[in-house]
């Protein structure tokens, strides 16, 4: 779920660690954090609980995180920068304009896999939308990762509808994250397949966009 890179640069974090000791001490405390929001629920852990699982005092919990607020905050902050670079990765070698629908999917099965092979980033997406500061940060890093596949792209729409095509992108991202949650809802129910009817949604909507001569850049 998180790097030591990640939970050292989260902006949530009451002070930095600056030695390897100290980055290492954050790092389990999100680890067992993380673990224990998956096991337990956010609601029901405290920091108290963080602290005895991650091995050391509770003081050594309060001089990185103020609260439990904090430290679901930083877990964003580490969750958001590995969809950054998830979504980064999914868009390279994209030279016509199937490859745009294809990473489109692509870019969505990735997600759908970090999510649903890591139950205790349900539990913090879930938290999150409790968040007002929160869901507000989320809402401006789904239009960051729909920047930046409208910024991949955007060469193989026509000048004049890119503006379009910028919000159109902007809302597929936002609506994949509901998506995946109630694909791993009603995952059981072998009559629904949200994740197939969702990309079908994708592909059909993308193609609305799609110039004359998709090849060629459209300036």
């Amino acid at each position: 779920m998180h790097s030591r890179m990640d939970a050292s640069e989260g902006s949530a974090l009451r002070r930095q660690p600056k030695q390897e000791r100290s980055r290492e001490r954050l790092d389990e405390i999100l680890k067992v954090a993380m673990e224990l929001i998956g096991s337990k629920g956010l609601d029901a852990v405290t920091m108290k609980e963080i602290a005895t699982n991650a091995g050391g005092p509770i003081a050594s919990v309060y001089q990185y995180f103020p609260n439990k607020s904090a430290i679901i905050a930083t877990l964003y902050e580490c969750y958001a920068l590995n969809i950054r670079a998830l979504v980064a990765d999914k868009l390279t070698h994209i030279d016509n304009w199937e490859d745009v629908g294809a990473a489109a999917e692509t870019v969505f099965d990735a997600y759908f896999k970090l999510v649903s092979e890591h139950p205790p980033t349900q539990d913090l997406l879930n938290a999150i939308q409790a968040d007002n500061n929160l869901k507000s940060a989320d809402v401006a890093e789904t239009r960051l990762h729909a920047d930046m596949f409208s910024a991949a792209t955007a060469r193989f729409v026509p000048a004049p509808r890119r503006m379009q095509y910028n919000r159109t992108v902007f809302l597929m991202f936002y609506m994949a994250a509901g998506a995946v949650r109630l694909a791993l809802m009603l995952r059981n129910d072998q009559t629904i397949d949200i994740s197939g009817d969702f990309k079908a949604m994708i592909r059909r909507q993308l193609q609305l966009f799609k110039a004359d001569d998709a090849t060629n850049d459209a300036d």
